[in-house]
């Protein structure tokens, strides 16, 4: 009995998600298709927005903009950065994003390995470090298009900032954000935040937004 009533619910679950604005007749009883149902792929924390998430990184980031000149690579074959050039510019950086971070900051002995790790803080999206200067540009990607808890995660950079600090002692962290448009319109407050704090930030979704970031790394001062 109970194997067929899950099949029947699950019956039900895959003929409403097929028709929208009908009712589904089952024997006596009609079952409204527009009963509750939660609407995926719009919002945040379900897999479809992780999805465009994940799509939103690739469109942004800056690989077709800089040329690799060298890749370092530990005895693992594990890949610790590569080192690159931006177009028109001849000053080289290390890149590294994600997982390469830590193990960078390892490899090098750059990393302080009493710093217990937070929440946020072990994987960017995309980081330059300028070893000449002792610069680590660290670049946190957000994509959102409908409300959500995506606004209170741009109010952080404080702590993102100690912690990278802390973490790289020698180091001087900026923290830029590459936002997309959404937030132009619903994140007002938390843009004002960023502007009072000088933390930089850019609309991923612009089309010269490779160049504007590209152009805030290089000059920085």
């Amino acid at each position: 009995m109970k194997l067929i009533r899950k099949k029947l619910i699950t019956f039900i679950k895959n003929y409403i998600n097929s028709q929208k604005n009908k009712s589904v007749v089952l024997g006596n009883s009609i079952i409204n298709k527009e009963i509750n149902i939660t609407n995926k792929g719009t919002g945040a924390g379900d897999a479809n927005t992780n999805k465009n998430g994940l799509n939103y990184e690739k469109l942004t980031e800056l690989s077709d903009s800089y040329t690799v000149e060298n890749i370092q690579i530990d005895n693992k074959k594990n890949i610790i950065n590569k080192e690159i050039k931006f177009n028109n510019s001849d000053k080289r950086y290390d890149k590294v994003q994600k997982k390469e971070l830590m193990r960078y900051g390892e490899y090098n002995n750059i990393k302080d390995k009493n710093i217990n790790e937070a929440h946020g803080c072990r994987e960017p999206d995309e980081c330059y470090i300028d070893k000449e200067l002792k610069n680590m540009f660290i670049i946190e990607k957000k994509f959102q298009q409908t409300k959500g808890s995506t606004c209170e995660k741009i109010q952080t950079p404080d702590f993102k900032i100690w912690q990278y600090s802390r973490t790289f002692p020698d180091y001087n962290i900026i923290y830029i954000y590459c936002l997309s448009e959404w937030f132009k319109k619903e994140c007002i407050a938390e843009l004002e935040y960023l502007d009072f704090k000088e933390i930089p930030y850019f609309c991923g979704n612009d089309e010269t937004y490779k160049e504007q970031i590209i152009n805030y790394i290089i000059n920085y001062k």
